[in-house]
């Protein structure tokens, strides 16, 4: 059991038996009352985000999540395949779980996948990650008047607004909160 005054940013809870992760945490408190507690948190299963209030003695339960680090092998149709390095296990992530993160995937790359009652719920991205840039049009010379940016498609499929300069085969860094060019890179 979790005191509702543990719930900081990255706690995670159960609330209707679902798992909730604190994305903003606050303690109002009032001239007469007792104090409140406020969180906003995110729904892990389905990726809504709620608002909950909480009285300063009140208490939830602490939701039992596990991240395991798992090699991410290929998708086929709405599946995505993992593999555990330790004892070669493979699990199987649907599409829909992980919309937002399955673009940001690599074949062969570790990510810290988050597990509820052994059911894969979400996938932990880095804040950045590096890609190869697979094609990209030939720059537009006197194409300054306004912000020089082309559309890049990069190793996994995913098109990015890019500045005219990237080209074919350059490595490029992506923010993967945003989606955005965030930068050039050597890293691999």
């Amino acid at each position: 059991m979790l005191n509702a005054t543990e719930l900081r940013n990255s706690a995670v809870f159960l609330k209707n038996n679902n798992p909730y992760k604190v994305l903003n945490y606050e303690h109002v408190k009032t001239a007469r009352g007792g104090a409140t507690i406020k969180v906003k948190a995110v729904d892990l299963q389905t990726g809504t985000i709620k608002p909950f209030s909480f009285s300063n003695n009140e208490k939830v339960d602490e939701a039992d999540i596990e991240n395991r680090s798992l090699q991410f092998l290929y998708q086929y149709d709405d599946e995505l395949h993992f593999m555990d390095s330790d004892n070669y296990d493979q699990v199987t992530v649907s599409v829909s779980v992980v919309q937002d993160e399955s673009k940001y995937l690599l074949e062969g790359k570790e990510y810290q996948v988050v597990f509820f009652d052994n059911n894969p719920i979400s996938i932990v991205l880095p804040p950045s990650i590096f890609f190869k840039v697979a094609e990209a049009p030939p720059a537009v010379k006197g194409n300054t008047a306004t912000t020089a940016t082309k559309i890049v498609i990069l190793e996994n499929g995913l098109k990015v607004d890019v500045p005219q300069f990237i080209k074919e085969g350059d490595t490029v860094k992506i923010n993967t909160s945003s989606g955005e060019y965030s930068g050039r890179g050597q890293n691999r």
